[in-house]
């Protein structure tokens, strides 16, 4: 091996090194950690965010009022938005029969159950981008709030949010797993930090 070729390799040797010890762009996000924002169309994203929710709920039960949140959960954690969905996939979720209208509470600390206008109390919905796991498998995140009616009373409060990985077979998306998301608040910035 000749000097140039020996440090042409070298060079690359230690790029290589570089960009697989270095952060990556995604290593602050709490939500989908290394992960990256799937390439789907809005019908394949209803269809995974309908995959969820069929995990969760019984989609069946003609009780169930769910709202949609078109506020998408943020990457990096916490209840703020990070942009909404967009509304073709707001439509076909309404047109699914997934969701039966919107609701957009504010976003607080309070533990009181929200009020929305539906038929009946029940439960709004808000999710995550779709991310792409590889192959045909993606990720979801979903919380979940409980709402009253202004005409039903007050319920207890009830909040919760899961993360889905989900296969895509056929034209559809199956859950193969789920977990339930603790917290998913940031961490505090390093100017926000008591100074010793």
């Amino acid at each position: 091996m000749t000097l140039s070729s020996r440090a042409l390799l070298s060079t690359a040797s230690f790029a290589l090194l570089l960009a697989a010890c270095g952060p990556g762009e995604d290593d602050h996000f709490l939500r989908g950690h290394g992960l990256r924002v799937a390439s789907i169309s809005a019908d394949a994203r209803v269809s995974v965010y309908k995959a969820a929710l069929g995990a969760a709920f019984d989609l069946a039960d003609p009780t169930l009022t769910l709202l949609l949140d078109r506020r998408k959960l943020a990457r990096i954690g916490g209840m703020d938005p990070e942009g909404k969905l967009s509304g073709p996939v707001e439509n076909e979720l309404r047109e699914r029969g997934v969701v039966q209208g919107v609701c957009e509470p504010p976003i607080s600390a309070s533990r009181k159950t929200p009020h929305c206008t539906a038929r009946g109390p029940g439960y709004i919905v808000r999710f995550s981008d779709v991310l792409a796991r590889g192959g045909d498998s993606v990720e979801v995140y979903v919380a979940v709030q409980k709402f009253d009616t202004p005409t039903s009373g007050a319920s207890e409060s009830l909040r919760f949010e899961r993360a889905y990985q989900l296969v895509r077979r056929g034209g559809n998306f199956q859950p193969t797993s789920e977990a339930r998301v603790r917290e998913t608040t940031s961490p505090p910035s390093p100017s926000s930090q008591p100074k010793s």
